[in-house]
Formats: C-alpha cells, structure tokens, sequence
C-alpha cells in the first residue's frame, strides 16, 4: 500500500478545481466529438458469396480467366515435354502426378489419385508394308491397331480382299490365306480436305438471318434425325437442294416385276461378328488384316484396345494395320483386277505387350462447398490420348481448360467466394479404349451419383464451346437457360439444345441417373487432328481455349449455386452408341 501524504494549499486547490472542472470538460467534449465506429463482427469465410449477385460472379469468373489464365502454358507442357499419353503408359502416370501437382498450387483441396487397372499394357513398335507385286517398291503409310500383336518378322504375302455375306461364305478361302494380307472392304469415301465440316462432329447450325421487310421468309430445309442438312453425307446435302420432282427429267419406272439389282462390293457382311471373322483369319495364317484411315491426305488414324481381362486373349488377337487412304484404295484396285493378276506386299510389325494388371489413375482435385459440401458438381476431361502424335487435341486441350476453370474457381474461393456445392475436377484416363477411366469412377464414388448434379465434360479439340446438348432433358434445359444468360454475348455461344453428345466420359454418368453433358464445339480442323500424327501443340487456339473455360468455369458455379440438385437423368438408355474408333458422335 501506498502511504497517504498531505498536500500543501496551493496544491490542494489546484486539485478542487481539477476535480470540478475535468468531468464537465469531458462532457462537453462527448457531445461534440463523433461517438467511435463499434468494431464489426468477423465476417464468415464465405458472406462474401451469399453478398455477390449471380451476375457479378459470372463476371468474376470471365475475367479472371482472362486476365490471368495459364492454360497455353500448361498445354504446351503437356503436350511437348509430357508426350503422347497412351493408358497404362509411364507417359500418363507422369502426366497423373503433374496434375495432381498442378491442382494442389491452384488451392484444390483433396488432391488424389484414384486408382484402377487394366489387364494388360502395350507399345507400338515400328511398323511397315512395301508394294512388291507390281514391282512399284510403294512404301505404304501404316500404323498398327492399338493392342493388336506383330508379325513373326517379315512376311510377304498376297493381298485379298474377301468377300462373304454369311459365315459359310468364308468356306472357300480355307486353305488360300497362309500369309495373306486380308482387306474386309471397299475404300472409304474421303471429303476433300479443304471440307472442314466433314468429319467426327457436324458443324453447328447455321445462325438464322432475319428476313428483310420486302422479303418472303424462307422456310429451312427439314431435318432428319441425323441433324442439321450440313451435318449430313454429302449425297443428303445434294439430295436436299435439288429441284423438286416436277422440274426434274422423267426416267423410267422400273416394272414392278423387275427388282433392281445392285452388285454389292466385294467385302465381308457386317452380319459376320468381327471375333468370329478375325477368329477365322487366324486360324488360316493370315499374316494381317488392314483397314482404311478414312482421313485426307496420308493421314493415319489411331484406335483399338484391349479386350476383356484375361492377358491370354489380349495377346491372341489378329495383327492389324490401319492404312492411309491412299495407299488402302490403291491396294484395293490392285487387288481387284482379274485373274491372273496378283498383288502382293512385304510387311512387318514390331508390337510389344506389357505384362499386366496395370494400375492407372484418375487425377482428382475439388474445391469444397461452402453450404452442402456432400453435394457435387463434376467437371472432367480425359487426360489419356493416342500416341502418333502429341496428344493435343484429344484431349489435353480438354485437361487443361478443366485446370484452367479450377484455378479460377479456387481462386475466387481464396477470396471467399466459394460455391455452394463442392465442384470436383476429374481428369480421367482409359477413355480412348472405352470410357474406362469414367465408368471405373462412377462406379467408385455410387454412392455419392444421388447426390451429383452434373458432370460436365470438354472434349473435341479446340473449337470455341457453343453450347451443350442435354440429351433430350427439357426440364433441365429450362432449368439452365435462364442461368446460363450471361454467356449469351460471348463470341461463339448458342447456347442448349435437346440433342447430344456420344463417345466421351460423361456417357458413364447416365446409367447412374446422373445429367452428364459433353460440351458442343465447332470443329475446328479436329477432323483433320482427331488420333492422327498432326495431333499436336501447333494447332491449338488459345482463344478459343479461352473461352472454353469461361463457359465451363460459369456454368460449373450456376448449377453448384442452384437452390436444388439438377433432375435426375432417367430417360438416358444405359446402353448407347459405341464407337469404336473412339470418335465423338452427337445427335441433335
């Protein structure tokens, strides 16, 4: 305790008026100062979500992509340093781990590779055919089907083209095929290469002019199931533009008891199974069976996969080449001429199978719900690719707008604007062979397929992204249209439609019931690029790439921030087009 001590006079009045005078002072000062700001509550991690308008997040999301948008970057290396990344290859795995690596900077939490197998892996060796007789010394532009075995060295042999409408057709080449290099059907019918609208997709329909004042309105051309008149043969386009039957020459009706008979060309019936016509072959000696690229201008193509799971099989297969469409139809022509002319070639294929089972990975990364964080939202791309080129188009142009869209959606997250269902990014593999990868998650993640909205997935190169087909779901489509408005000033945009897209990963979500939609592109040379040798960097469009993540990073966040789950998805078959190419098909 401090002791008391008296103050002198002086003093003791100074501390009267101290006393007396203070407590008034403050008072007055009260009065005209401002009364202090009360300090505010910490605001929650995600107010600011809750606080922004739909609008304002589009925005948010379009500029961020493109303001700060690494996707060439991380294109260009995975296309050039990675390489080709064929399933169940080192190439993949690495390309596996440099995702992963790639989510976790972007802020993704949950960064996994989920893993599956296959049951056997394969390399492609080189591969060759040389025109022997006639003696032209013709080096024919080949490559072998994906997990098919190789020759036993070099075999020469004649060059027949079968022809068989039954399983006894095939009776009368028993004993004539030892070494035999065996061709099913006619050539293809190839577009010129200057058609860009030909190939695995059609172009998208033509926007509609308003008519002028003076002018009729044109009625448009009616469609078939098929879709629009340009995305038809070529000899439908014709058909529908010509001038109607009155203005045509008459020609002869032919009687009614005159059928009109049409030579088939020489080929093997589609009605004889490929395993059966192939178990055959082999049985026979035939050194190989070859097929027609269907491409322009030397281009190859890449397909094929393995089959079932028993290695045994796998190994026991038919060797087989894919010849450029050329050389295909100029060996076709030699070995269709009359007897006694015989064509034949030098072949040799090196193709090596890798002892499985094989582990693969889907790369996972997400980033988690502010609200219902057990409520999903999946955005995905096949991160696999063929191996005659780069794999660019097919489909690392796809992995890295869904990396791109996930750096710009954590990136708003960090800033407190995270969605309200937990949007997870998949990148998976094995889709080339068969939606391996996809089906393999679906399958690993049932339980959470009810609690799944949508899987969006982008996969057909590096056209701009116009739209989504929604497979005939109407409520839907209502659902998302008005959502989805901001995107309508976007160069490219058309927005939904009811038709749809097969042959990509998210086919493996409709038997679960869950909406899965594939992105509608222009086409943009992926005719040209689809599984060839020109399958790399130098054809990808940054902006168009560009505005690919734009329309997946806005269209992710409208449904993850819908009051209610997508409807489910029950009208899908479970069982749909295959394709055995692995060429995207749509229907419209």
């Amino acid at each position: 305790m401090v002791p008391f001590v008296p103050l002198p006079r002086p003093d003791r009045v100074r501390s009267l008026a101290a006393v007396l005078v203070l407590p008034a002072l403050c008072l007055v000062l009260t009065r005209v100062a401002p009364a202090a700001e009360t300090a505010p509550a910490p605001r929650a991690v995600d107010s600011l979500a809750r606080q922004t308008a739909p609008e304002d997040l589009d925005r948010a999301l379009l500029s961020e992509v493109k303001a700060n948008a690494e996707l060439m970057k991380n294109l260009q290396y995975v296309s050039d340093v990675i390489g080709p990344r064929l399933t169940g290859s080192k190439n993949l795995e690495r390309a596996n781990e440099w995702t992963a690596a790639k989510m976790k900077e972007y802020g993704l939490e949950n960064v996994r590779l989920e893993p599956w197998e296959i049951p056997i892996g394969w390399e492609r060796g080189p591969a060759s055919m040389t025109v022997v007789d006639p003696d032209t010394r013709v080096r024919c532009l080949v490559a072998a089907v994906g997990w098919t075995p190789g020759t036993k060295g070099k075999v020469t042999g004649e060059v027949v083209v079968l022809t068989a409408r039954t399983k006894a057709d095939l009776d009368k080449y028993k004993g004539k095929l030892k070494n035999a290099v065996v061709i099913t059907g006619p050539p293809a019918t190839v577009a010129p290469v200057t058609d860009l609208s030909y190939g695995p997709l059609p172009p998208p329909p033509a926007k509609k002019d308003a008519p002028k004042k003076d002018e009729p309105k044109k009625e448009a051309p009616k469609t078939t199931d098929a879709g629009s008149v340009s995305a038809r043969p070529v000899a439908a386009v014709e058909a529908a533009v010509q001038p109607a039957a009155k203005d045509q020459p008459k020609t002869e009706a032919p009687k009614k008891d005159e059928p009109k008979k049409v030579d088939p060309p020489p080929g093997v019936s589609f009605l004889i199974p490929p395993a059966e016509l192939d178990a055959f072959l082999k049985a026979e000696g035939v050194a190989c069976r070859v097929s027609d690229a269907a491409k322009p201008h030397g281009l190859l193509v890449a397909y094929g996969g393995w089959r079932g799971a028993d290695r045994a099989a796998t190994q026991d297969a038919m060797p087989r080449l894919v010849l450029a469409h050329e050389h295909f139809a100029m060996l076709y022509r030699l070995a269709t001429r009359p007897a006694p002319a015989v064509t034949k070639v030098e072949v040799e294929i090196s193709n090596t199978f890798v002892p499985g089972p094989i582990t693969c990975f889907n790369t996972v990364g997400e980033v988690r719900g502010a609200e219902k964080p057990d409520e999903f939202v999946v955005v995905g791309a096949h991160l696999d690719s063929w191996d005659l080129a780069t794999g660019t188009m097919d489909n690392a142009s796809g992995s890295c707008v869904v990396l791109e869209t996930a750096r710009a959606v954590a990136t708003l997250a960090k800033q407190g604007r995270r969605p309200k269902r937990t949007i997870r990014f998949v990148l998976f593999t094995g889709e080339e062979q068969g939606l391996h990868g996809s089906r393999q998650y679906v399958t690993k993640h049932q339980d959470e397929m009810d609690r799944t909205s949508v899987a969006l997935v982008h996969d057909t190169g590096t056209g701009r992204v116009y739209g989504f087909g929604v497979h005939g779901q109407a409520k839907t489509k209502e659902i998302l249209e008005p959502e989805l408005a901001t995107l309508a000033g976007m160069e490219g945009w058309r927005g939904l439609d009811l038709g749809g897209v097969f042959g990509s990963d998210h086919q493996s979500f409709h038997p679960a019931g869950v909406p899965g939609f594939a992105c509608r592109q222009d086409i943009d040379e992926y005719r040209l690029t689809h599984h060839t040798q020109t399958d790399t960097f130098d054809h990808a469009k940054g902006p168009n790439l560009i505005q690919g993540a734009q329309v997946m990073a806005v269209t992710a966040v409208r449904v993850a921030n819908l009051p209610e789950l997508l409807p489910r998805n029950r009208t899908i078959p479970k069982k749909e087009p295959k394709d055995p190419a692995g060429a995207k098909k749509t229907t419209n």
